[in-house]
């Protein structure tokens, strides 16, 4: 090639100048926009996280689940494994449930007085399945527990509960200080223990027993959030609680997406002892396992719309697509129980059981800041006034006492129960003085239950039903009992 053709070839100072002033207007650009960062999003929907325990089957739930120390029939296996030597025949054993669960989710008070909706969960599910059989001074069972299970399937639209004549800034637009969210949801989860278990009398008034499980977690969650662009728009508000309209694609803001199905190594040690001709005691220790989980998180492309178009300038805010994935620890919660109980009579038992939650770890290793009461502190950071832990879980105690009184018929015998429990909230709630986050997180210590039941016993064959009622729930319990 030729000096001139060289020449040619390079670019001349005008088109230079139009390099460097496009350059300049694209990094200029690039610079405003990344001046806006995307706030802080949180690393799970802890809201929905709620694990509700399920009664193993009718008779101890009839009892209040105060059965830590009575233990003196095949479902012991599930509650205090000692009290499986009492049997002296092998037995079969199911019980399946029938009922309502419910759940209110904060939505705005334009819609529901309360500013709540109340979600109800059909339950027909099979509770307890169980086999034992004495052996040589043992008794073994065979079993599988459904130990946990909490569904539901919530949408609500977007709320703004502002009360002030502004524009909303970045933060209001996106779910903070009082708005909510539109939310489709999806959400199950369910703890299974299947289990062997071994019992043996050590003495006349001592009785051992241990039980291996593989615990069995399914844990599914599909939530997608919106906020509506449009609001970035309005320059005022009067004040009112307003509903926005329906959850749109525009507004899609962030989905989270959590699939685990897997099996962990737990177990339980009882001991059930004799005080005295009428008394028994019974102490439970359950331990549940650890699962490895990870939550996905995608933040689509999002757009607030310019609020100035007349000016000349183009102020909107964009956001670029995320993709995030979170690992973290889902630690089931442990109890240690312990319970009495008596019998004045061949007719009379009486039963108390206390049972301490170990609650606290529920989740490692997620971040409890959330970013509704977080303030910006410049150059794109935020901070919490109130401390980096929003939410939390508490270890609890439950309180179970039960009364059941036999009257006794020709050929069979007519159990007639009742009692009640204080089920603990095994879920998040708010520590941070935040008014959005006291309404997402409320802070209920506990449901309390009154049950009730009766029950059939013939030769060798038993039928025991109860019904469990409370503020959220509404269930029944039926058991079969063959001995051989």
């Amino acid at each position: 090639m030729s000096s001139s053709q060289c020449r040619r070839a390079q670019p001349g100072p005008k088109f230079k100048s139009w390099i460097f002033l496009f350059s300049l207007f694209f990094l200029q650009r690039q610079f405003a926009l990344g001046q806006v960062q995307r706030p802080p999003v949180p690393q799970f929907s802890f809201m929905q996280l709620r694990l509700v325990p399920v009664n193993p089957a009718g008779r101890p739930t009839s009892l209040g689940g105060a059965f830590t120390g009575v233990a003196d029939d095949a479902t012991a296996a599930a509650i205090n494994p000692a009290g499986l030597s009492f049997l002296l025949r092998p037995e079969i054993s199911l019980s399946h449930a029938l009922g309502w669960r419910a759940r209110d989710f904060p939505v705005g008070r334009t819609e529901e007085e309360d500013g709540t909706r109340r979600q109800l969960h059909f339950v027909f599910d099979q509770t307890f399945v169980n086999i034992a059989y004495p052996y040589r001074g043992f008794t073994f069972a065979l079993y599988r527990q459904v130990a946990f299970r909490s569904a539901f399937d919530f949408s609500r639209q977007q709320f703004l509960t502002l009360a002030t004549a502004r524009p909303l800034t970045l933060e209001e637009q996106l779910g903070a200080s009082g708005n909510f969210p539109g939310i489709g949801s999806e959400f199950f989860a369910e703890v299974i223990h299947n289990a062997v278990a071994i019992a043996k009398a050590l003495h006349r008034r001592f009785r051992l027993g241990l039980t291996v499980r593989a615990t069995e977690l399914h844990l599914q969650l599909h939530e997608q959030h919106y906020f509506d662009p449009d609001l970035w728009l309005r320059s005022s508000f009067n004040g009112e609680n307003i509903r926005i309209g329906t959850n749109r694609a525009e507004g899609l803001y962030r989905t989270y997406h959590l699939h685990k199905n897997g099996f962990a190594p737990s177990w339980s040690l009882g001991v059930v002892a004799e005080l005295h001709s009428h008394l028994t005691a019974g102490i439970v220790y359950q331990y549940l396992p650890t699962f490895n989980v990870e939550n996905r998180i995608t933040l689509p492309a999002y757009r607030l719309p310019d609020r100035t178009p007349a000016d000349g300038q183009d102020d909107e805010i964009r956001f670029p697509p995320q993709e995030m994935s979170v690992p973290f620890q889902l630690d089931l919660p442990d109890h240690f129980g312990v319970g009495l109980a008596w019998k004045p009579n061949a007719r009379t038992l009486l039963a108390a059981d206390i049972a301490l939650c170990r609650n606290h770890t529920l989740l490692r290793h997620l971040n409890q800041d959330l970013p509704q009461d977080d303030k910006p502190a410049g150059n794109g950071s935020y901070i919490d006034p109130d401390g980096p832990q929003d939410v939390r879980v508490k270890n609890l105690v439950a309180w179970r006492g039960g009364l059941e009184y036999t009257l006794f018929k020709w050929k069979f015998n007519f159990p007639i129960r009742c009692g009640f429990y204080t089920e603990p909230n095994f879920g998040l709630q708010a520590v941070s003085g935040d008014v959005t986050l006291k309404r997402e997180y409320p802070e209920e210590l506990a449901y309390f239950h009154f049950t009730g039941g009766i029950g059939l016993v013939l030769k060798n064959v038993r039928f025991e039903t109860s019904v469990d009622l409370s503020s959220t729930l509404v269930e029944a319990i039926g058991s079969a009992v063959v001995s051989f």
